[in-house]
């Protein structure tokens, strides 16, 4: 029960930070932008001539294709990603900026459990609010998939396709803000938690595909695009299973919140800020 109260009134904590509501404005703004660009070039179209550039949102099948890892609901897949790497990140280094980690230990003193608390309050309103998000994005192509499109080739397995997808990107994206988040309170900063990921992941793991490709099924963001599609990398020239990418996946954000755990236990805070 203490526990819980604590999680609840870390997740209060994240939904005051302006930074949350910013990245909140700018999906809205992106969803209904989105809504309007399908609506108008659909409009006076047949489904052939929607299909002459590939998928078109119009065309409610092609919302995601069973079985071959892509359709229209990839297109939000990076911009939950980072969304949540941002969010997570100034959640916990709005804290450190501000000076006010001392004083919230002035009433959870247990370290372990706030920063348990913490990171699993970011995991949560991520995975929560990236499913909501998802369901609004798709939602605004309704109008033009009814007045311009079709619904045909959506039954039963298809929808629980779609679903499944929507759940995989919803969980990625709370785990990418628990990263951020574990990252930040690593580095006690914002920019700390986005430097560390953007550097690995642009710069970190093309080393390693150039200097010991034999390592590139480890990689994060190869395992991040297997969760994500739930088919194998055309790219690429391995083979991996997607349940051992989501362990994968998990690992590496389990690595970083155990060290952020243990520093943050650890660490002399009484100069933060």
């Amino acid at each position: 029960m203490e526990m819980t109260r604590l999680l609840l009134n870390e997740m209060r904590r994240a939904l005051h930070r302006r930074a949350v509501w910013v990245l909140l404005v700018l999906a809205f703004v992106g969803i209904a932008l989105l809504g309007v660009i399908a609506f108008t070039d659909s409009a006076g179209r047949s489904v052939t001539e929607l299909h002459t550039d590939g998928t078109h949102p119009a065309v409610m099948a092609d919302w995601w294709v069973h079985g071959g890892g892509d359709g229209i609901l990839m297109i939000a897949g990076l911009p939950l990603l980072l969304g949540a790497l941002f969010g997570g990140a100034s959640v916990v280094g709005a804290e450190w900026r501000a000076g006010t980690v001392t004083t919230v230990l002035t009433w959870e003193p247990r370290r372990l459990r706030l920063h348990a608390a913490r990171t699993a309050a970011c995991f949560i309103l991520a995975t929560v609010i990236s499913f909501a998000l998802q369901a609004l994005f798709l939602g605004a192509t309704l109008p033009a998939v009814l007045a311009h499109g079709t619904t045909a080739g959506t039954d039963a397995e298809w929808w629980g396709a779609l679903l499944a997808a929507m759940g995989r990107l919803a969980l990625l994206t709370g785990a990418a803000a628990a990263l951020a988040a574990s990252l930040a309170t690593l580095g006690r900063s914002t920019a700390f938690a986005l430097t560390a990921v953007f550097a690995w992941l642009a710069i970190g793991e093309n080393l390693v595909r150039g200097l010991k490709p034999s390592l590139q099924p480890l990689l994060l963001g190869d395992n991040l695009s297997i969760v994500l599609t739930w088919a194998q990398l055309q790219s690429a020239d391995f083979t991996r299973s997607e349940v051992l990418a989501v362990a994968t996946v998990l690992g590496y954000v389990g690595v970083v919140a155990a060290l952020a755990a243990a520093s943050f236990v650890r660490r002399d805070i009484s100069g933060a800020g």
